[in-house]
């Protein structure tokens, strides 16, 4: 495309200068006239044609497939006239999904990971170059984040039960002890030598914080790559990459969810190139007498977060959409906005007091544009929105999702 642009203005130059030109050895001011007129009219062909090779077209379809990956379903769909492309293009990227999810679980004892969290308490481990640079991901969100985000609290969500059908409250001793064996800064990275250290035996990795924002931005890369101009990467509904935008749409739509009232979610988010992860104390908890404890820890002091519901992050990366909502979700509204200073195209919701009790909602202070709060939201949400919570199957067969919350929808754009 861009051969054809260089070759239309060189023709309508040399047409300038040719003495066949109507009028050129009349009036040469009227050739030139003339030669400008063929220049604009090619060039606004070329932008038209360019314009249309990057947004979906009308007649396009919706083609969706769900799999069960890294403990949740995880979802693409593509906006393509042509089926087969749609479906193998699909295909390949919830296959990059299984491919991060077979060397990232911890859950999977033959996993690259699980292998590292047996062995790096003992001595030095030789880890792919995938693995080094993830570890190294985690530390820079570690040290950015005030150390609010640490992927390192495995043995305190065990000892919570967390991993388990039946999670409660562990003695004090047993959370002392978890505490013992956690910590970003016990894991020694050698980059000379590719391998990984913990100083404390019992340290594990755990990905959960970050890894499914990894597994999307992997896809998102394949679907690049394949060419794909219009897709929604899901992984659980809770992490989220929009890439351009459905046909005759300028945007994704999601609505981040209210969960005391379905119908009226706390923000709609038009998402295009960018995207969105949410995480919250609905998703898992515990209750004890008067008091549910979220899956979310603040490292710093071994304790689940107390009173916040949820929190959303807009990011560039799903990877830093991902790691960003648990330290939006651990810190004062201070402090984010102090770290997201500087990140002016990232942009956060946070949702204060009980899920189950009237609460606080702030946004950081630039992101007006972004989070449609109150008559705004009600507004696109008749539109149709997304929901950006996990998904949960009814039918496979039929690869449709029923929406916690009651929106009892099928997960779809908002094109209809």
């Amino acid at each position: 495309m861009l051969t054809f642009g260089l070759k239309a203005i060189v023709c309508a130059d040399s047409l300038k200068r040719s003495p066949l030109l109507p009028g050129a050895s009349l009036n040469r001011r009227r050739g030139w006239k003339l030669s400008l007129f063929y220049i604009l009219i090619r060039t606004a062909v070329i932008f038209a044609m360019l314009n249309r090779a990057g947004a979906p077209q009308a007649d396009t379809t919706l083609h969706k497939q769900a799999r069960k990956i890294m403990g949740t379903f995880c979802e693409v769909q593509i906006y393509d006239a042509d089926s087969e492309r749609a479906d193998k293009a699909i295909a390949a990227a919830l296959g990059e999904m299984e491919r991060v999810d077979g060397f990232l679980s911890n859950y999977a004892a033959a996993s690259e990971l699980s292998a590292v969290n047996r062995e790096a308490s003992r001595s030095p481990v030789h880890v792919s170059r995938e693995l080094f640079l993830f570890f190294t991901l985690c530390r820079t969100f570690h040290e950015q984040t005030m150390s609010a985000f640490d992927p390192t609290v495995g043995p305190l969500v065990r000892a919570w039960g967390f991993f388990t059908a039946h999670p409660a409250k562990p003695s004090d001793a047993d959370i002392a002890a978890a505490r013992a064996k956690s910590g970003f800064d016990k894991i020694v990275l050698n980059g000379k030598d590719g391998t990984v250290f913990y100083r404390v035996a019992g340290m594990e990795m755990d990905p959960g914080g970050i890894g499914k924002g990894y597994a999307v931005d992997r896809a998102v890369d394949v679907l690049n790559k394949l060419g794909v101009r219009s897709a929604l990467v899901s992984a659980g509904g809770s992490t989220l990459f929009a890439v351009g935008h459905p046909p005759g749409r300028d945007s994704w739509r999601i609505a981040i969810k209210n969960p005391l009232d379905s119908e009226h979610p706390y923000a709609i988010v038009r998402l295009k190139n960018a995207s969105l992860s949410t995480s919250g104390v609905s998703e898992k908890s515990v209750q004890v007498g008067s008091h549910r404890y979220s899956h979310i820890f603040d490292p710093r002091t071994g304790a689940p977060v107390e009173g916040v519901c949820q929190a959303s992050v807009v990011a560039a990366t799903a990877t830093e959409s991902d790691a960003l909502t648990k330290a939006v979700f651990i810190l004062p509204q201070d402090a984010v906005n102090r770290l997201f200073k500087n990140r002016k195209a990232t942009h956060a919701l946070k949702v204060e007091g009980g899920c189950d009790e009237p609460s606080s909602l702030w946004i950081t202070p630039w992101s007006s544009a972004i989070f449609m709060l109150g008559d705004r939201a009600r507004n696109e949400r008749k539109a149709k929105a997304i929901s950006s919570e996990p998904l949960r199957p009814r039918s496979p067969q039929r690869r449709q999702h029923a929406l916690p919350g009651g929106l009892n929808i099928t997960l779809r754009p908002l094109c209809y």
